[in-house]
């Protein structure tokens, strides 16, 4: 769902985790030769492992060169949403949304769904802002190690001017749309570790601690929220209240799987154990597959296979809904690719003429915007 917004993938062959392991000579290794040994070893063993507070606290700099397009890119506002993240905000408005769990970390969703209490993201987010405990005397839990939740936090903001001014671009050769950071923001020769200590005023006094613990331990805590693969999953929402996802999905009429494989991860167990009828949307029978290895797959379940804009735009129109996608509060959201989407359904289907010319507009205006940061590529 989010590369279909334009955010680089990660995950799959060719992602951005798997070119990673081909980039080891990119990487800045920090300390002595033995240090510098010791974390090479790590990343060749499992390019994963920069994903960890346990290499990061040593050397935050592979994970910051990995993401600097990805951080960069959601401080600056350079990607819109797809017609999958606006949904759930449609469901809310016609009271039939009651959580929104995702593994997503980019944060896209919470742009546009007003209820931050209905948010809920276990593994993390990236427009998020956190200071990972270094110290057994630190709280680990969320709202102790959270210093923003906002990318236009003039905290977040401060954090994005010093991943543009010390973080290198490891994916210069890539496309733009592949991980290379956008022609705005030039990167620097040589990386350097950012830490607490340069935000300075911005700095929460509660956080001053946890400035003085780095540096005395000389190790580094300040990153982006997305959870680390050795430490626990979030169980808050956006608005810092306890939250159990699976408790809450036994409430549920109907679970929906959208943009994702369920290929291993915790929050996966959602769909796998509930009870009611599960819709999924995925342009493969994967998510399919997932759940029959795991239990089965039942009469009153529905698989919705292909395109997601496609599929969840049927879904508006039967439900009586589609009117509602043509409010500027929802326009003004959607990336070129699902607005061109929006277009090609509502010519086909010969309904909402009238709209045309609107959702035209809107496309010329992200056209022109997606120049300030590809250029023509």
């Amino acid at each position: 769902m989010s590369t279909a917004a334009g955010i680089p993938d990660f995950r799959s062959p060719g992602g951005l985790y798997g070119s990673s392991a081909a980039l080891l000579d990119r990487f800045t290794y920090l300390g002595d030769a033995a240090a510098q040994r010791r974390q090479r070893t790590m990343l060749e063993r499992d390019i994963k492992a920069a994903l960890t507070l346990e290499y990061f606290r040593m050397n935050p700099l592979t994970y910051h060169e990995m993401r600097r397009g990805f951080i960069l890119g959601i401080g600056e506002g350079q990607w819109k949403l797809s017609i999958g993240h606006v949904f759930p905000q449609i469901l809310a408005a016609n009271n039939k949304l009651l959580l929104l769990a995702s593994q997503n970390i980019d944060g896209l969703d919470h742009k546009v769904v007003q209820d931050k209490s209905k948010l809920y993201n276990p593994h993390g987010l990236m427009s998020a802002l956190v200071s990972e405990p270094l110290d057994m005397s630190q709280s680990g839990d969320q709202e102790s190690i959270t210093l923003c939740m906002n990318p236009k936090d003039p905290i977040y903001m401060r954090y994005v001017e010093l991943v543009k001014s010390n973080i290198k671009d490891i994916y210069q050769d890539r496309k733009h749309r592949q991980g290379r950071s956008s022609h705005l923001w030039p990167s620097p020769e040589v990386s350097k570790p950012i830490t607490l200590d340069m935000f300075g005023d911005l700095l929460p006094p509660r956080f001053h601690k946890a400035r003085d613990i780095e540096k005395r331990k000389q190790e580094y805590s300040v990153k982006p929220g997305s959870v680390m693969f050795d430490r626990t999953l979030w169980t808050t929402n956006a608005n810092h209240e306890r939250c159990n996802a699976f408790s809450m999905a036994e409430q549920a009429d109907m679970v929906m799987v959208m943009g994702t494989s369920l290929s291993g991860l915790t929050i996966d167990n959602v769909a796998h154990e509930a009870r009611c009828p599960r819709v999924v949307f995925d342009m493969t029978d994967a998510p399919v597959n997932s759940i029959n290895s795991r239990g089965e797959w039942r009469h009153h379940d529905c698989f919705m296979q292909g395109a997601l804009d496609g599929n969840i735009l049927d879904v508006l129109k039967e439900m009586g809904w589609l009117d509602q996608i043509f409010d500027d509060s929802y326009l003004e959201h959607l990336c070129r690719q699902s607005l061109t989407a929006l277009v090609g359904y509502i010519t086909d289907k010969r309904i909402c003429q009238d709209q045309v010319a609107k959702v035209q507009g809107f496309i010329e205006k992200e056209t022109a915007r997606e120049k300030h940061f590809y250029r023509d590529e």
